[in-house]
């Protein structure tokens, strides 16, 4: 692709995006790299769609996007996408509301709203046998935040529970009646798709008397204006939902997912993964965190209680990643384009965002997959590294 084609493509996406009020930025190196870098995992074959957003200072300075969210169909920058485990950073917000308001405790503990849940414990005999032993002391809430609760779904035994639950509630109070993995608060164990954040979502409902998803889109989503963030994509903006890829068996890229094909609503709303959102609306979130809890004037949190929420709280996800709530918090220096302070996550569903509170930088990138693509992988990583480049 041609340098002037490129730097086209840019301006195209930036003028067509939900955030075109914003002057349109200059065409730097970074806006141009990054562009050939989307172009190039399409060409490669190895990814089928991407759309990424680097903002500096509150300011978007890149938006773009490659390849096709269908057959034939270019895809927009304002794809909806499956954001998968970075919903987690929006269901800590939702129980950090409540826990400003004092209707939550950290140290609160989860029988409390659950009741009966984590009562035991699967222990290990000496003969290498699985046994039941009590719990040491209740799970918490900051348990279940910093996924040192001993919940984990990673067993065929819970499978049903993910389609027979009609709320997240149900979910939870069922969880809660089998073993926990471990003992509450002994060690960091994200799980199987960091399950404990459907426990808190549970909590939510109960605390609130709303469901999760009401609970979220009137306490966040609405004031923070994120106009396309939703558990269930409605009928009208449905065209916007992206095709999810996968590698076939032919070793070609396929559609896992079409565009436009949504689940039937239920009242199942998943506070470790449902969520779908564009970019530029889950740009307004992470700003919302960069800026310690306020957005265009409007103010949900407390600027100390983000600062606990992006503080390394627990756990060792690498030598220089620790878990805050809801988000990977890096501890030190970790070389390349990273920064003490840095915090994000990546989804399942080929989603990622890293943010840089002392630079104010965020970089947001959507390449809709299933995971474990290499693909996918390769690229996010590439494209946030570049994003923080000086």
């Amino acid at each position: 692709m041609s340098p002037l084609r490129t730097a086209l493509l840019v301006v195209l996406a930036v003028l067509a995006s939900p955030l075109s009020g914003q002057e349109p930025p200059p065409l730097t190196a970074l806006a141009l790299r990054s562009q050939r870098m989307l172009d190039s995992a399409i060409a490669t074959g190895s990814v089928g769609s991407a759309v990424g957003l680097i903002a500096r200072d509150g300011r978007i300075v890149f938006l773009g996007a490659a390849g096709e969210a269908a057959p034939g169909v270019p895809m927009p920058t304002d794809a909806i996408v499956r954001l998968a485990s970075i919903t987690k950073p929006v269901t800590a917000t939702a129980v950090m509301l409540l826990v400003e308001e004092g209707r939550l405790k950290l140290t609160d503990r989860v029988n409390v709203y659950l009741p009966g849940f984590g009562r035991i414990v699967l222990g290990d005999r000496p003969g290498g046998e699985d046994s039941l032993v009590p719990v040491a002391r209740p799970v918490t809430i900051f348990d279940l935040l910093t996924h040192t609760s001993g919940v984990d779904t990673d067993d065929a035994e819970f499978d049903p529970l993910w389609t027979s639950s009609a709320t997240v509630k149900e979910f939870a109070d069922a969880v809660g009646q089998r073993a926990l993995r471990f003992q509450p608060g002994s060690r960091f164990h994200y799980g199987f798709m960091g399950s404990s954040y459907e426990v808190l979502a549970g909590i939510v409902e109960q605390v609130s008397g709303m469901s999760f998803a009401a609970f979220v889109h009137g306490r966040i989503l609405a004031p923070l204006r994120m106009h396309d963030t939703y558990f269930h994509v409605p009928e009208e903006k449905r065209s916007r939902l992206a095709a999810q890829y996968r590698m076939g068996e032919s070793g070609r890229l396929e559609a896992f997912r079409r565009r436009g094909q949504e689940e039937a609503p239920t009242g199942f709303h998943s506070g470790g993964g449902g969520l779908r959102s564009s970019v530029a609306d889950y740009f307004r979130f992470v700003q919302f965190l960069i800026n310690g809890g306020e957005l265009d004037g409007v103010r949900l949190l407390q600027r100390k209680t983000v600062a606990e929420m992006l503080r390394d709280q627990a756990g060792t996800l690498s030598p220089s990643y620790g878990w805050g709530f809801g988000v990977a918090v890096e501890r030190g220096p970790a070389g390349g384009a990273e920064a003490p302070g840095n915090f994000g996550w990546n989804g399942g569903t080929g989603t990622q965002f890293q943010a840089d509170p002392t630079r104010r930088i965020i970089a947001i990138i959507f390449a809709p997959s299933t995971p474990r693509s290499t693909g996918v992988n390769q690229l996010r990583t590439a494209f946030v590294h570049s994003a923080f480049d000086p």
